[in-house]
């Protein structure tokens, strides 16, 4: 029976082979021009020639293996190898019979991966899965990337694993001389069997890891598109306005939860959320959560938004900061028309001066975004509503009863049919509260 990696490990050869092919072609390329210059020309400018041509021929090999490819941003566990999180993943590699990874570091994205670093395999693991999978099936989740740690040793596979990185740096940015068109074409082929050579390790590793956490396993993988849709919903409705603002909030793994916990409750997906809930979270494993969630928070809006050097903001504190400010700017820049103009009457709103030009027409996301913002405003100014955050649908408004304010209705109810009808009957309701 032929050994677990063999398969991986001859496409892993056969992608270094292709590479060394390039490299020999260019080499054979190089030489032929320096002969041709040799036999050709004169010695005085033949010399010269060869001495540039050599250049030319050294420099595109000599920039493609300085090539580091860009590692993910990152940040080192609190505790170093003592914290909990090391053990369970010593614990978890002894048991597979593999290296432990050379260390263990934290990142927003929804995913758990092994880098490869100088020092040796680092494991990577997404904050999103730590904040709400519990131990048992963050134990299950990892099982199968920590297997995949035979083959992130194997001298063959981390060679051609460092060859397809390379090439895609190389196309992206250009390797002068080189051809892009040479250059595409190697980086398909070796990607080609890159794919192949992938499927086989992660196939390989997800039978070998079956013996940890089976259960936990299964529940784990139930979870990871819930918490993929969340913490998207999260980052779309309320980190993103944020960002835009120049705020960056600081605790975004705890909005998850509080976000999950909501949706759970809301909508009932979460069948037994209370009983799972009740079982340790992965994130104690972690010596200080608290502190390593705004770490990892500070680096979403590079990541994910290329935002850097915004001011850190507590979830409290966001409606003052970044909800309403942001509303009433759209409130008062509301195109003129006369669904707006007659709810601002309703409301007993003036009409901001230079606002609006009743020859534009407003666009068809315009009217009900300008109608929402000042029919918000314009509730919580009138005393019946005040603005409020709500982990799945964004910035909200309560009305005195704490109750949410059906604001979609009444726009649509305004948008689609000019029906003031809804928001009369609204304000007759708040005025009794």
């Amino acid at each position: 029976m032929a050994a677990p990696l063999d398969q991986p490990v001859r496409l892993a050869r056969a992608i270094l082979r292709i590479g060394a092919l390039a490299m020999a072609g260019w080499t054979v390329l190089a030489l032929g021009c320096l002969l041709a210059a040799l036999v050709l020309l004169p010695l005085t400018a033949a010399v010269p020639v060869c001495v540039v041509l050599a250049a030319a021929a050294a420099a595109p090999v000599w920039r493609f293996h300085r090539i580091v490819p860009p590692g993910s941003s990152t940040i080192p566990v609190e505790g170093g190898t003592q914290s909990e999180l090391h053990l369970i993943v010593r614990q978890i590699s002894s048991a597979l019979g593999v290296p432990t990874p050379s260390a263990v570091e934290l990142s927003p994205d929804c995913d758990a991966w092994l880098e490869p670093r100088a020092g040796g395999p680092v494991l990577v693991i997404g904050t999103p899965f730590l904040w709400w999978l519990r131990v048992s099936e963050l134990r299950g989740l990892l099982a199968p990337v920590i297997a995949g740690l035979e083959a992130a040793h194997d001298p063959a596979v981390v060679r051609a694993r460092r060859m397809v990185r390379r090439l895609d740096v190389a196309e992206h940015r250009g390797c002068p001389p080189w051809p892009r068109g040479v250059l595409a074409q190697v980086a398909q082929l070796c990607r080609n069997r890159a794919e192949g050579m992938e499927r086989l390790i992660a196939a390989q590793a997800s039978q070998r890891a079956r013996i940890v956490e089976p259960a936990g396993r299964v529940y784990a993988h139930e979870q990871v598109g819930l918490v993929a849709a969340g913490w998207d919903r999260l980052l779309s409705r309320l980190a993103r306005p944020a960002w835009e603002a120049g705020y960056a909030p600081n605790t975004l793994n705890a909005g998850l939860v509080a976000a999950l916990v909501e949706l759970g409750e809301r909508d009932r997906v979460g069948v037994g959320l209370a009983d799972r809930l009740s079982e340790r979270p992965a994130c104690d494993l972690l010596d200080e959560p608290g502190l390593v969630d705004r770490a990892v928070s500070e680096t979403v809006p590079e990541v994910f938004a290329d935002r850097a050097d915004r001011r850190p903001l507590e979830w409290g504190r966001y409606t003052a900061l970044v909800a309403e400010p942001g509303l009433r700017r759209a409130a008062a820049a509301a195109p003129d028309h006369p669904l707006i103009a007659k709810t601002r009457a309703l409301l007993h709103l003036p009409t901001p001066s230079g606002v609006g030009d009743p020859g534009h027409d407003a666009g068809d996301g315009e009217l009900p975004a300008g109608l929402r913002a000042v029919l918000q405003c314009g509730l919580v100014d009138l005393g019946h509503a005040e603005f409020a955050l709500d982990w799945l649908d964004g910035v909200v408004l309560r009305d005195r009863a704490g109750l949410t304010v059906p604001v979609d209705e009444l726009v649509h109810a305004l948008v689609d049919s000019a029906d003031f009808a809804p928001l009369r009957d609204w304000l007759s309701y708040a005025s009794r509260l």
